[in-house]
């Protein structure tokens, strides 16, 4: 329950604020966070964490990260432990850190949030070891987000969120944003939108800022001669033997070649009634 948000009920009501009904027991919503209309039986949506002298307690407050999420947090503290970094509530996230600079203040740094062995909140720096191998084939060519939280030889090392799971829990996995796949530089913590260009034998993912579905388009156009024979008739079935795409996607690419002059639609030299798309 730490580190989630939560839609618990107000069991009573206390000098010290209300008290809503946890995983069997009570958890204290302090008064600062009690609006005057709330009533003993209702529902409040609220983040459960620790205080500052680490009880469980409930606010009203929205958290930039979630358990289990990565992000950017400004880090507005620091002491010989680590740093402390502003997660949008009361109580700022200990990051635990070996050697932490004073000059780090003011800056962000990308961390993942978990848990620490007493189950209090902690935001950790080795963001990759968090990060799970991709596996799912269907998702090349796909936009996705990404978090850059590191600088390599080779681009920008990136979390990359694909979205959930049929169970709700976020998958977040390592992806590599190449330097020549990109027309600048990105921050660190940056969240950038970029393009599965390929999934690895390890899991890895090759990143592109670049659509890479208009490319496997063109490159088959070229392949066939300049000449598709294929248009919005042909069944999806034609479309991903070919083109390894949705229908969906093969007209919109479709579509922005012929508007951007680079092919066009003409009559079909095979099939009556259908059209061929070549190249310009």
């Amino acid at each position: 329950m730490v580190g989630t948000l939560q839609n618990l009920h107000i069991t009573r009501l206390s000098p010290y604020g209300a008290f809503l009904q946890g995983n069997n027991t009570e958890i204290l919503l302090p008064k600062k966070f009690v609006d005057s209309a709330m009533c003993v039986g209702d529902s409040v949506r609220v983040f459960v964490a620790f205080d500052s002298e680490d009880r469980i307690v409930a606010t009203t407050q929205i958290p930039k990260l979630l358990l289990g999420e990565v992000g950017a947090l400004e880090i507005v503290d620091s002491n010989q432990y680590g740093y402390f970094g502003d997660l949008g509530i009361d109580k700022h996230l200990f990051i635990p850190h070996k050697a932490p600079k004073r000059t780090m203040i003011g800056k962000k740094l990308v961390i993942f949030l978990t848990l620490d062995k007493q189950g209090r909140l902690i935001g950790k720096l080795g963001v990759r070891e968090y990060l799970r191998p991709c596996r799912d084939k269907r998702l090349l060519r796909s936009e996705v987000k990404g978090l850059v939280f590191e600088r390599t030889p080779l681009g920008f090392g990136c979390a990359v969120d694909v979205g959930a799971l049929d169970s709700g829990q976020k998958v977040l996995h390592y992806g590599l944003l190449y330097a020549n796949e990109v027309a600048y530089t990105p921050h660190i913590g940056e969240n950038v939108s970029v393009y599965i260009k390929n999934i690895r034998q390890d899991g890895k993912i090759d990143l592109s800022a670049v659509a890479q579905s208009e490319f496997v388009l063109l490159e088959a156009l070229i392949a066939h001669n300049g000449r598709l024979e294929l248009d919005f008739k042909s069944s999806p079935q034609e479309i991903t033997t070919l083109l390894s795409m949705s229908k969906k996607n093969f007209k919109t690419l479709a579509n922005k070649l012929v508007r951007d002059e680079k092919a066009k639609f003409v009559e079909s030299a095979v099939r009556s009634g259908h059209k061929a798309l070549v190249l310009v």
